[in-house]
């Protein structure tokens, strides 16, 4: 855990909200407007005997002013979040309220609000939502809030994320995950209003090439590296994504023939199975879908049947990755990074994954609409019959 004094935010913040330049407020203080700039940028601290008239002038306490606050190392708020996500699993209502009891104790560490507003979505969503209380738990344990409630909670965590998040990469990442929850609960317009800003920006193609370059004649190689890999991997799943989306939109067979093509080579020339095990099995499954909808049944049970192949290997390479592509990033990808309990966490949690995708696959093969196309067709009485292995292979796990 580290402890961090931010005074120098904390004047930045409220002399914004106050509509007083660092002019005004130096005057005010007696000193010179570049003090007060090195306070806000960290530069330096103010004197202490000025800090009674900086909270007093603000409406601050002094505790208010020092902005005081804990932040978890990353082991450790991975082990809190896996404890929450254990807990959901047996005792869905110990689970929220434990959920509830670590965030107001801990209301100053960002990633942590934004990882626990996270669970809270996915438990509205139902995705990972933990199993109702059995009859024979006490009644008054209680149960869950609705959907509705658990995105309420949910938006007001990541609120408070982004009113103390300092790192970019945490604003980010709570704004889109906000922009996710609105999504999920039916409020698109919210969504698409907090994510256009985002989106449309310039190209950070070329700003990233001359980081990379001007890190390298700095002497500073590993920046660039890294640099460039994460700029790579984001490029890379991108491109993955829009394809497999723009497939569902343009629902048109040629299309996704053509992009299903483009993916593969794409994903195999990057090595990207350590990275994204599943989406060789989603953009199979979203060929086949397209195929199956355009009447083309030789080209949609081939894809059909490579969709269930790829369901038994997917986790094959489920792993950090070894490509020289991607050695810079690979830690990333390793969760006993983050600490023993997160490893585990991340095992279960794979192969509950596994289990629901070969569950989900078995069931859409033998789907009324796949039936109607296929027919009594032999291919297609094989690739059931291999759906239906992977799930019994799962059931004795």
């Amino acid at each position: 855990m580290s402890e961090r004094i931010n005074i120098g935010r904390t004047i930045a913040r409220e002399r914004r909200r106050v509509g007083v330049t660092q002019e005004g407020l130096a005057a005010h203080l007696g000193v010179s407007k570049a003090a007060v700039s090195k306070w806000e940028l960290g530069q330096s601290l103010p004197d202490v005997s000025l800090l009674p008239r900086i909270a007093a002038y603000f409406s601050l306490t002094l505790d208010e002013l020092f902005d005081w606050r804990d932040e978890l190392s990353e082991a450790e708020s991975a082990a809190l979040y896996a404890e929450v996500y254990a807990l959901g699993e047996q005792d869905p209502v110990a689970a929220h309220e434990r959920l509830r009891e670590l965030a107001a104790e801990h209301y100053s560490d960002a990633n942590l609000l934004l990882m626990f507003a996270s669970l809270l979505t996915v438990w509205a969503a139902g995705t990972s939502e933990p199993p109702a209380p059995s009859p024979e738990q006490d009644g008054a344990a209680g149960v869950l809030p609705d959907v509705g409630a658990l995105a309420d909670e949910a938006l007001a965590l990541l609120d408070r994320a982004l009113e103390i998040a300092t790192d970019p990469a945490i604003l980010l990442l709570a704004q889109q995950q906000k922009a996710t929850t609105l999504f999920q609960i039916g409020r698109h317009e919210e969504a698409a209003a907090l994510l256009e800003p985002l989106v449309r920006r310039q190209d950070a193609g070329a700003p990233t090439m001359l980081l990379a370059s001007a890190y390298h004649k700095l002497g500073r190689d590993d920046e660039a590296l890294d640099l460039l890999q994460t700029e790579r991997l984001r490029a890379a799943n991108l491109v993955l994504s829009s394809l497999t989306q723009e497939m569902g939109l343009q629902d048109d067979a040629g299309f996704a023939q053509a992009a299903g093509s483009a993916a593969k080579t794409v994903f195999d020339a990057l090595d990207m199975g350590a990275m994204n095990p599943f989406f060789s099995v989603t953009m199979a499954l979203e060929v086949a879908e397209a195929l199956r909808r355009a009447g083309e049944k030789d080209g949609a049970l081939a894809a059909l049947a490579q969709t269930v192949d790829a369901a038994g290997h997917a986790f094959e390479s489920a792993s950090v990755p070894a490509s020289p592509l991607w050695d810079r990033v690979a830690g990333r990808f390793d969760p006993a990074q983050s600490g023993a309990a997160w490893a585990e966490h991340k095992a279960r949690q794979a192969d509950g994954m596994q289990r629901a995708l070969r569950q989900e696959l078995a069931e859409r093969v033998a789907s009324p609409e796949w039936r109607e196309l296929a027919g009594d067709d032999p291919r297609y009485r094989e690739i059931v019959a291999a759906a239906e292995r992977l799930r019994a292979e799962e059931a004795l796990k």
